[in-house]
């Protein structure tokens, strides 16, 4: 990986031609396709693990896991429930699109809190959001992490207007090159990919300054989930991904071999990085979600002004 190519969290582009779906017997399992909202990343090894390691199969299930081009698109694409109907996403994606009328809800949230930092130089440190002010912020337009920000700066009432902001992609060449002073992404993907590289960089998790979100969580559409049959296939998809996030907190090290051994273009010093930032994430009980998690994670995109309407907790998530 020489051009840092796990990127993440852009909402651009349109979503692809659609069709409804089968659900087909191959054999006895029950054939499904699970969107996940971005491309194969640490992040996701929960997902790959239950495959890998037969949680689905296990359960009738044969899981066909398809690349997304973001978190808002796979909310979009969940909510139309044609080609995908169960998804991963962002909760604030999940709320946000609650809120403009997506048919979609949260099943398990397996990030409770969000893992988007700010990354600078060592040399350069931005250590608190009180460094901000005359610094160059790199966003990616579109981007959730872009919300987070703006959540960061409103709670430590920082004046934005004192901040140079500067388009740029997910690659980190800005940083490296000194055209700005810090990047915003999950820290197991290019902060720990620029450290299995050998640079030295500084992580400042939003978490710890006050931007209180939940993240990562599995989403599914209203009409699929009124279904019977589709709601067991959730039901037992979801133990099944939670079976594959226990895996990697239990059994890191053949984790660690197993998601080497699907995408090799991931450098083995990155994944002993990578994927115990992802353990140290989730949830102490995997999947689970609270309405008082999401009354936080709907208020802070709220304050922002993120959300068409007021949406509750009950809209936006299944807790049963």
């Amino acid at each position: 990986m020489t051009k840092l190519s796990l990127k993440r969290r852009t909402v651009i582009g349109a979503a692809a031609a659609l069709f409804t779906p089968a659900l087909v017997r191959a054999g006895t399992l029950r054939h499904f396709d699970l969107l996940i909202d971005w491309k194969p990343a640490p992040t996701y090894a929960g997902f790959f693990l239950a495959r890998e390691t037969g949680a689905f199969r296990r359960r009738g299930l044969d899981v066909r896991i398809a690349e997304g081009r973001g978190a808002n698109i796979a909310a979009d694409m969940a909510g139309r429930g044609q080609e995908y109907w169960l998804a991963s996403s962002s909760a604030a994606a999940t709320a946000i699109g609650r809120s403009r009328g997506l048919p979609v809800r949260s099943l398990a949230v397996y990030y409770e809190r969000t893992p988007t930092v700010l990354y600078s130089r060592t040399d350069k440190p931005i250590e608190t959001p009180r460094d901000f002010p005359g610094k160059r912020i790199g966003l990616v337009p579109g981007s959730i992490t872009v919300e987070e920000y703006r959540g960061l700066l409103a709670a430590n009432n920082i004046d934005r207007s004192k901040i140079t902001e500067v388009d740029v992609d997910w690659d980190a060449t800005p940083l490296l090159d000194s055209k700005v002073d810090g990047l915003l992404d999950y820290e197991e993907i290019t902060p720990a990919e620029l450290e299995a590289h050998g640079h030295r960089i500084h992580v400042m998790r939003l978490a710890n300054h006050g931007v209180r979100t939940y993240s990562l969580n599995l989403i599914v559409n209203e009409t699929a989930w009124a279904d019977p049959a589709r709601r067991e296939i959730a039901r037992k998809a979801m133990e099944a991904v939670q079976e594959g996030y226990q895996f990697l907190c239990d059994r890191p090290d053949e984790a660690t071999r197993i998601f080497g051994n699907l995408f090799l273009d991931q450098s083995a010093r990155y994944l002993k990085l990578s994927l115990p930032i992802v353990a140290r994430e989730l949830n102490p009980s995997i999947g689970r979600q609270t309405r008082q998690g999401w009354q936080d994670t709907i208020r802070m995109l709220s304050s922002l002004g993120l959300l068409t309407r007021p949406v509750s907790a009950d809209e936006v998530a299944i807790y049963d």
